[in-house]
């Protein structure tokens, strides 16, 4: 960037040609609040956008003020592009465009270890009432209103998900034997009676009438979990499932 212009400073500047707010901006750009786009604003912030995040500034932004906003412009922010005129390279057949950013990414948190056969098993807290984001839909999964997305919370599952990971998840089709699952368990509750916004992200071992037995890599562990406590088992996407 020029005359020592910050990235921070930089994204304040096209925000304010645009004539959006950091809200409308994060709105725009489909982010949940103006929180989650808050530091990229900060003058002080000085590192290159990441291109996820000058994806979604540029889709925000592109056309808009005086003069109209260059998507290049947006996304010479990662460090990658130089030329305001550039546009991004797009293979034939998987346009962004085609992609609508409406697949919900819920909210989750580290619960407390769930205590099974007295080891503490690393569990997941996960408010479906929380949309954090949404996240661009892969056209295979187009109409498909029973998937979501949710963030891996801790190490259990290293290295097939590290902490931060998001997941896409499907409640229509059954997981099997062999395949990652969200486990939603059944809480007791002093208020509801009963709850199940507690969940486990395993692997499926095992799965009988009284019990489905799971593993997780970090620590090495298979434990079982009885069906009375189990309310539901959502399947997590594979690779092959988003790309056919």
């Amino acid at each position: 960037m020029t005359n020592q212009e910050t990235t921070g400073a930089a994204v304040n500047r096209l925000r304010d040609r645009a004539g959006l707010s950091l809200r409308a901006l994060a709105a725009k750009a489909g982010y949940a609040a103006a929180s989650s786009i808050q530091r990229y604003a900060d003058p002080a912030f000085d590192s290159p956008l990441g291109v996820e995040v000058a994806t979604r500034f540029a889709d925000a932004m592109q056309g808009l003020g005086d003069p109209p906003i260059m998507r290049g412009e947006v996304l010479a922010l990662t460090g990658l592009v130089t030329d305001s005129n550039a546009v991004t390279f797009r293979m034939e057949g998987a346009s962004a465009d085609r992609m609508q950013r409406d697949l919900p990414i819920y909210g989750t948190a580290l619960g407390a270890d769930e205590i099974v056969d007295g080891e503490a098993i690393e569990q997941t807290t996960l408010n479906r009432g929380e949309v954090i984001e949404y996240k661009r839909r892969p056209p295979i999964l187009d109409g498909r209103a029973d998937v979501y997305g949710l963030y891996v919370q801790g190490s259990s599952m290293h290295p097939r998900f590290r902490d931060g990971d998001t997941v896409f998840v499907e409640s229509r089709r059954r997981p099997a034997v062999g395949d990652d699952a969200v486990i939603y368990l059944r809480t007791p509750d002093e208020v509801e009676g009963e709850r199940t916004s507690s969940v486990l992200i395993k692997t499926i071992v095992r799965k009988t009438a009284s019990y489905v037995e799971l593993e997780q890599f970090n620590p090495p562990q298979t434990f079982r979990i009885t069906m009375d406590r189990v309310d539901r088992m959502d399947r997590v996407l594979t690779l092959e499932d988003l790309i056919g």
